[in-house]
């Protein structure tokens, strides 16, 4: 038998972090050898700095006679995705294919039905792995595919980032809190966002409202994320587009780029390629010690893919989004 416990972020002690942290490294070397291997800091981090904007997080680890086995992460995103929980379920290489995971996916799924979610979504998938076995036999179907593009920051010719901005537009740059003149106008242009490709994906775009951005703005600023955004905006004072990136406390070497958006009628400007142009030269001018940047987006999505790359960005591996109904499990 496992013993399954939440797992207390906040107070979790130097030993449990080096469990955690080594079954991660452990996890990592085996289905994701092509990635540069996670730092202890980044695995911290992590976890106490979140992904907000994904909605409650739960997290059980697994034990067995005392050794840390296995883990299941859980988000639950609102906004209208209330029916939906993302989950994640690693066990440690050298204890698969004996059940854990099965049972940590059987002691996980009733507890989220009571919680009101009706379909469960794992990202990140690496079906050529070992869980490509595991993810068919329990009924989930891909329904989607993403790419992982990193950019090295060292050796990279930064003189691709003079990007000029489209006549008509400038560009609008902000820390943590919007501007009281733009967050309306900032509010509808998030909301295009749902125009991007996600396949079958259970995970609708969210109803982005002026109270959505400021309840997400506290959220960042709770968990010491530094969130940076750069909108384009028109000469009607408009948002036509904007760019994200996160910063966490923990993890200084390493950038998230979030969502980046162009409004249809505003596309076909360059103004994407411009907004994460303007990013990058001013998260580098303020952060001298930067090795990479991360970002992902849909394979589909080949325009953005292009524009990653003439940034300086590598496609360094492809993912699978799969999902099934909670019913059954």
């Amino acid at each position: 038998m496992l013993d399954v416990r939440l797992f207390d972020v906040a107070e979790a002690g130097e030993a449990e972090w080096d469990d955690y942290h080594e079954m991660r490294l452990a996890a990592y070397e085996r289905d994701f050898p092509e990635l540069p291997a996670p730092t202890r800091a980044a695995t911290i981090s992590g976890l106490r700095a979140p992904q907000v904007q994904l909605g409650e997080r739960l997290l059980w680890t697994a034990r067995r006679d005392g050794r840390l086995v296995g883990r299941a992460h859980v988000s639950l995103p609102a906004d209208g995705n209330e029916h939906l929980a993302a989950l994640d379920v690693v066990v440690h290489p050298e204890l698969r294919r004996q059940g854990i995971g099965t049972e940590l996916l059987n002691f996980v799924a009733p507890l989220l039905r009571e919680r009101g979610r009706t379909v469960v979504e794992g990202w990140n998938v690496n079906l050529d792995g070992d869980s490509g076995h595991w993810i068919r036999r329990h009924g989930f179907r891909l329904v989607h595919s993403t790419l992982l593009q990193i950019m090295e920051l060292s050796g990279l010719d930064r003189a691709r980032w003079e990007v000029d901005v489209p006549e008509g537009y400038r560009l609008v740059r902000w820390i943590g809190h919007a501007p009281d003149d733009l967050v309306d106008a900032y509010a509808v242009a998030r909301r295009a966002i749902g125009d991007a490709p996600t396949g079958e994906s259970a995970l609708t775009a969210p109803d982005w409202t002026v109270d959505r951005v400021r309840r997400i703005e506290a959220d960042y600023h709770e968990h010491g994320i530094e969130h940076r955004t750069v909108v384009a905006v028109d000469a009607r004072g408009e948002v036509a587009g904007l760019t994200e990136l996160e910063a966490r406390p923990t993890d200084r070497r390493r950038l998230i780029q979030g969502d980046t958006v162009v409004l249809g009628a505003h596309r076909g400007h360059g103004l994407g390629l411009a907004m994460k142009a303007d990013m990058l030269r001013w998260i580098t001018a303020d952060k001298d010690d930067l090795e990479q940047v991360w970002t992902s987006t849909g394979v589909a999505n080949t325009h953005m893919a292009d524009v990653n790359h003439r940034l300086g960005f590598a496609t360094v591996r492809r993912y699978s989004v799969v999902n099934r109904d909670l019913e059954g499990l």
